[in-house]
């Protein structure tokens, strides 16, 4: 039978240790943000209960028909725990072993088990989505409540975000590793040179970190609505981008729309980007772009304001309105 290297079952038996720290951690989280909550919302799934802004989503959820969130509503946090306990066992027993029989059937295991939780979920979302009291104060003929799986979705004037948590990616890596410790194994066992090896497992990681980095910064013209106020971003020479402490994008269709955004809702974005008109549908970093505003200058929600992705493109239009080349600082101030 086919054995794993020491350095494989060393990986795996850590790995498996922590696992315990899911006892004391949450696995996963549910965030909601809207304009009257720009900080958002949080529900934290522990292993044995729910933690974080649990009443102030029912008393909200309530208006809508919602049931209500608690603890006794789960069966499973009776036996979470044991299924945890399971795993982390499963785990120093395939470490202890050392082959690649039980290896393979340690990563089944993992991808089996994901799939039943992620569908577990699924079952529960749904009924809390769409069975509603029909004697609601609020009932928008047609509409369903079910939260993500995973991912954002929009739910009205809520979006909704739902990741797994810090203990729920101890659990995402330790699946993660164990796969690529049986993919390289197996390579290894085809006798693959070992520095092919250390060059697969150092391109793997790399794609990894860099992959779930990524942010998708563009604005997505013509499908969604300004997130002040919301009609249909359009004019690819306009437009604003900003990102929360989260990742989680909002969009505006202009300048105008973005400053009240802030100033209503006591928000700070922690990236910002800016369309350039002089480059349509191109997005530069706000401290980085020039701008100038003359009342003579369409945009969409009438604030005047244009940026430019450099300022030469900048001083032709200013010498045409007979305005001067601002940057973001000057505009604040």
């Amino acid at each position: 039978m086919k054995k794993i290297s020491q350095i494989s079952r060393i990986i795996l038996a850590l790995g498996s240790l922590s696992v315990i720290a899911c006892f004391w951690l949450p696995l996963w989280e549910i965030k909601l943000w809207a304009p009257q909550y720009p900080e958002g919302l949080t529900i934290e799934i522990w292993h044995n209960a729910l933690k974080g802004d649990v009443e102030i989503i029912n008393g909200l959820n309530h208006y809508i028909g919602m049931k209500h969130l608690k603890v006794e509503m789960f069966p499973e946090f009776t036996f979470l725990k044991y299924i945890i306990g399971a795993f982390i066992l499963w785990g120093l027993f395939v470490a202890y072993k050392g082959n690649m029989k039980w290896l393979f059937m340690y990563c089944v295991t993992l991808i089996l088990g994901a799939c039943i939780a992620l569908i577990d979920f699924y079952r529960w979302g749904y009924d809390y989505g769409h069975n509603l009291d029909p004697t609601a104060p609020i009932q928008v003929p047609g509409m369903a409540y079910q939260p993500p799986v995973i991912g954002y979705k929009d739910l009205l004037n809520f979006t909704a975000l739902s990741i797994p948590s810090t203990g729920g990616w101890i659990v995402v890596a330790l699946g993660a590793f164990s796969i690529l410790v049986f993919g390289m194994n197996w390579l290894k066992n085809k006798k693959l040179k070992s520095n092919n090896l250390a060059l697969i497992l150092l391109l793997s990681i790399s794609f990894i970190v860099s992959s779930c980095g990524k942010k998708s910064i563009f604005i997505d013209y013509g499908k969604v609505d300004c997130d002040y106020c919301k009609m249909k971003i359009m004019d690819s020479k306009f437009g604003v981008l900003i990102f929360n402490e989260k990742g989680r994008k909002f969009q505006f269709d202009d300048i105008n729309c973005f400053h009240r955004y802030e100033e209503e809702s006591k928000f700070k974005s922690q990236e910002t980007y800016v369309s350039c008109k002089n480059e349509p549908g191109k997005l530069v970093p706000i401290e980085n772009a020039y701008f100038i505003q003359s009342e003579m200058l369409k945009t969409p929600m009438a604030s005047g304001f244009a940026a430019y992705s450099n300022k030469e493109a900048a001083s032709i239009d200013a010498a045409t309105f007979q305005v001067s080349v601002l940057n973001w600082k000057q505009i604040n101030q």
